[in-house]
């Protein structure tokens, strides 16, 4: 369960062990929501985590490490929905209403890709983009201000960071 380690070094570690299997369960799977990566695929492994939620098992360790940048954006969002709900205090709305509110819709827009299977990201973005509407609007001038840009960015560099490609 040390993902930002590689595997070969994690089974240095482990020795005698025979079989290692790489990990990344997240928080969430407390409450069996989420899910869990591993690597390389084991049904042991698989069962003991997909009690607990979702597995994903993948065979190649760069995947397991792309997968495992997800994780680095969890305070992200939370502080996206803080600053939601900030502008919402400032603008005479009761904390305990805002937070609801945001918590609900955001708990319903994490649905909207078991909902649309089909769908990617980007089209469930345009989808929610109503032509000429506030989304729209939003999306655009967070676009602009080049905000998904500095997140690939940010993305990189804790990949750099896992692989070991950062001082």
């Amino acid at each position: 369960m040390i993902a930002t380690l590689p595997r070969e070094e994690i089974a240095g570690l482990t020795a005698p062990a025979h079989q290692v299997t790489k990990a990344l369960p997240m928080p969430m799977i407390a409450h069996r929501l989420g899910a869990t990566i591993i690597c390389p695929p084991d049904a042991t492994v698989a069962a003991l985590f997909g009690s607990l939620g979702k597995v994903i098992e993948v065979e190649n360790p760069a995947e397991f490490n792309a997968l495992s940048v997800v994780a680095a954006t969890y305070a992200s969002y939370f502080r996206y929905l803080d600053t939601i709900n900030s502008w919402l205090k400032k603008n005479g709305v009761e904390e305990g209403k805002g937070r609801d509110y945001i918590a609900s819709l955001f708990k319903a827009l994490g649905s909207a890709p078991d909902m649309s299977p089909d769908a990617d990201f980007m089209h469930l973005a345009q989808d929610y983009a109503t032509r000429g509407g506030i989304n729209e609007q939003v999306l655009h001038e967070l676009t602009a201000r080049n905000v998904f840009e500095a997140l690939t960015e940010s993305l990189d560099g804790v990949h750099r960071r896992i692989v070991g490609d950062t001082p």
